[in-house]
């Protein structure tokens, strides 16, 4: 069932990315994919600072997730983690660029869209939940 739900979540999520609904949205986020790109290729701080922060919000969105949880008791209905990233300790902002990189690299006709969008299909590629 975990994986079903999962895969939904994440067909949705493609498309509503890749898909005709990213398009249709009035404010598609501030960096592109080829942005994002460029940043990285240079290897630079707004590449770093950008996927960190990603990151960082991928964490609060799972702890305000999880404090819900909480409020609303234990028979409350929480989207299961889509992304699991390694543990903080083994964790370097270095992979988060190798990741992004090589995903740009592979999937050059999406990058023209919404880069935290692009982000988390190349992170939950990378790091799935099982």
């Amino acid at each position: 069932m975990r994986t079903l739900t999962r895969g939904l979540i994440f067909a949705i999520s493609t498309y509503m990315t890749l898909g005709v609904g990213a398009e249709e949205r009035a404010i598609d986020g501030f960096l592109s994919g080829n942005q994002l790109l460029e940043y990285c290729e240079e290897e630079n701080n707004k590449c770093y600072g950008y996927l960190m922060g990603f990151v960082d919000t991928i964490f609060l969105t799972e702890k305000m997730l999880n404090s819900f949880g909480k409020i609303l008791g234990p028979n409350a209905k929480r989207p299961p983690t889509l992304i699991c990233f390694p543990t903080s300790s083994s964790f370097k902002s270095a992979q988060l660029r190798q990741v992004w990189m090589k995903w740009a690299e592979d999937h050059p006709e999406h990058l023209h869209r919404n880069a935290s969008a692009l982000a988390l299909v190349a992170f939950e590629e990378a790091w799935p939940c099982e």
